[in-house]
């Protein structure tokens, strides 16, 4: 299944009312102290802070690994499903700009 960037970004404004987070992503959680339900929350309604995307293809399910602006110094990658019901989000960290900037040398 071929999406466009824009594509997603529809799929996901029209499910963002109805959010679920994976027992997975509440794990990260307490490992990431500056992860929060609200700041995901808040990042994917930000639909001008979207960066690009990748499609994960699994056994059952598609998945999106999406990369948002966080701010000057950090982006947020937040792994999530969209269902008939709305998005489920299964993880998220950050990456500083710094560190991408230097592997990509």
């Amino acid at each position: 299944m071929n999406i466009s960037f824009d594509e997603l970004k529809q799929q996901i404004k029209a499910k963002i009312g109805n959010i679920a987070f994976s027992p997975h992503f509440h794990d990260t959680v307490r490992k990431r102290p500056y992860l929060s339900e609200s700041l995901v929350t808040d990042a994917l309604n930000r639909f001008d802070s979207y960066i690009g995307f990748q499609i994960q293809h699994l056994k059952s399910e598609i998945r999106y690994k999406i990369a948002l602006i966080l701010s000057g110094r950090y982006n947020l990658v937040i792994v999530l499903e969209i269902t008939n019901q709305g998005l489920n989000i299964i993880t998220a960290w950050k990456t500083s700009k710094k560190w991408q900037k230097a592997i990509q040398r």
